[in-house]
């Protein structure tokens, strides 16, 4: 089934759940007293679940320049990527927000850090409000067990948000069931907010349904496990302390339970792929299905927002390209920096066209639509039994695109697993790395190398929203030790203060929960 019912269900509630965006009036109470807010059916229930992850599709609730600004999936994928060595936005755009991520010179009056932080707190929000109702109504509707289920499915939505809020921002408010809503939240700072987060979620995870018998677009066990083993392995950049056992042990609990690689790489980045979300490599995915779940972040974002048409180029390939984009008028934005190109070369996993277009960016304030920049073909609109579209037929005629957003995958468990045997973990990690290089078609590795893990995580996982994390985990994302182009806005790259490894606190939430060091 390709969507979820309670991913339908969520639509439906959610425009009357989100409050407004500071964090003293995190309110999921609707102002209008003739608007519901006690379920009283198991469809409500279940309603209120589905606004849980209905939060990381949608742009509604937030007063931003674009209609996919406020999307969870887009604004977490700007700040992991565009920032970092792997893309960046055309100025053709002229979008507020994006010249300075480009550049790495943000200050605290960001869009897309304020779209981040809002959508970090709100759903976090938002899953403590639905965990105090299942308690309270749930027992009507559901067995125990169901409850300790859903429990832990909302715990670890929570989770998530407040994993991105550790990784990007580093500070913000405590969220929880006890919460008195209408009430400023404690702030946490970033130690407090992962010992926190890592408690809750090792206290439920084992509750969540396992992915053989969860439903499509929900979070499993092994999700859950995921998300906790990536807390682990950023603990050293979070708290000082590394914990490389300990995320060891939370991926025995992802890669010992049956899933499996995808036979074909590209195919986990196409529209049929939601036969890997879930019980697949695709550990965790935000469905996107034309008509049910339509966001203009996610995979939309990645794909008519990556394509761009070329003037003159008729040769077969860009025909091809055509047939393969199939969703509308290109957006003619999102371009690849050189530096991916260049670390792709030779790798099967190369989904990149260059056509006529420039691997180098000499000038992005004069861009040229032709010029700067090659095209990010990795996600695509055409569905795995027809990849090329051979005929033409498979056009949607819509820019929405129907593939599911990968947020999780087992090739990430398997590199991770390497990443903790080089610092000392008895994991069998280097053959898990090997397995990812043998999927490729490329050869092993006995004792890979730190450079090499991280070359072997940007080949793997370019464009899914890692780069900077990593960067910042292997020491290469601030100084000077790594440049890449246009990084600190010069175009053969500059140092950059070591405070960036840290996004400033949108100013809206400065007098709440103050701000970073630096800015």
């Amino acid at each position: 089934m390709k969507i979820s019912k309670y991913l339908a269900l969520g639509s439906v509630v959610l425009s009357t759940m989100f409050s407004s965006s500071c964090v003293g009036d995190l309110d999921v109470k609707p102002e209008d007293p003739d608007i519901k807010i006690e379920p009283s059916s198991k469809a409500e229930m279940e309603s209120l679940l589905g606004a849980l992850y209905y939060d990381l599709l949608t742009s509604d609730g937030l007063d931003v320049s674009d209609g996919g600004a406020g999307s969870f999936t887009r604004c977490h994928f700007n700040l992991q990527e565009i920032v970092a060595d792997e893309c960046f936005i055309s100025e053709k755009w002229n979008d507020p927000g994006y010249t300075v991520l480009n550049f790495n010179t943000w200050g605290n009056d960001n869009e897309w850090q304020y779209a981040a932080y809002s959508r970090e707190n709100h759903l976090a929000k938002i899953a403590s409000v639905y965990i105090n109702d299942l308690h309270k109504y749930g027992p009507a509707y559901y067995t125990d067990e169901e409850i300790k289920a859903l429990d832990a499915e909302a715990r670890t939505l929570r989770a998530l948000a407040n994993y991105y809020l550790i990784d990007l921002f580093g500070r913000g408010p405590w969220i929880t069931e006890d919460s008195p809503t209408g009430a400023i939240p404690e702030t946490y700072d970033r130690k407090q907010l992962f010992d926190g987060t890592v408690a809750d979620l090792k206290a439920h995870v084992d509750n969540l349904i396992p992915a053989a018998q969860q439903v499509y677009g929900r979070v499993s066990r092994e999700a859950g496990y995921m998300l906790l083993a990536k807390l682990y392995l950023n603990a050293e950049v979070y708290t000082g302390t590394p914990m490389w056992q300990e995320c060891a042990d939370a991926l025995k609990n992802v890669v010992n339970t049956g899933l499996q690689l995808a036979p074909e790489y590209k195919y986990l980045f196409c529209a049929s792929n939601d036969k890997y979300v879930g019980n697949g490599e695709i550990i965790w995915g935000v469905p996107q299905r034309i008509g049910f779940t339509e966001t203009y972040g996610g995979t939309t974002y990645l794909t008519v927002g990556a394509w761009i048409e070329a003037e003159g180029d008729d040769t077969p390939l860009a025909e091809q390209l055509t047939k393969l984009n199939n969703s509308g008028t290109p957006w003619s934005g999102l371009r690849l920096r050189p530096e991916l190109s260049r670390a792709l070369k030779g790798d099967p996993r190369r989904l990149i066209y260059e056509g006529s277009f420039q691997e180098d960016i000499p000038d992005l304030a004069g861009y040229n639509e032709t010029s700067c920049g090659y095209m990010l073909i990795k996600y695509t609109n055409t569905t795995e039994d027809d990849y090329y579209n051979a005929a033409g037929a498979t056009n949607n005629d819509s820019q929405i695109s129907d593939t599911d957003y990968p947020l999780f995958r087992l090739a990430d468990a398997y590199l991770m697993l390497a990443e903790c045997q080089l610092h000392g973990v008895n994991c069998n990690g280097y053959d898990y790395f090997n397995r990812v290089r043998a999927r490729a078609g490329l050869d092993p590795i006995s004792q890979p190398s730190a450079s090499e893990i991280l070359h072997e995580r940007q080949c793997e996982l370019y464009m899914e929203g890692h780069r900077r994390s990593d960067l910042i985990r292997f020491n290469r994302y601030t100084g000077s030790t790594y440049l890449w182009s246009w990084k600190g806005g010069v175009e053969t790259g500059a140092s950059i203060p070591d405070y960036r490894a840290l996004f400033a606190i949108p100013y809206q939430y400065v007098a709440t929960v103050g701000q970073n060091p630096g800015y």
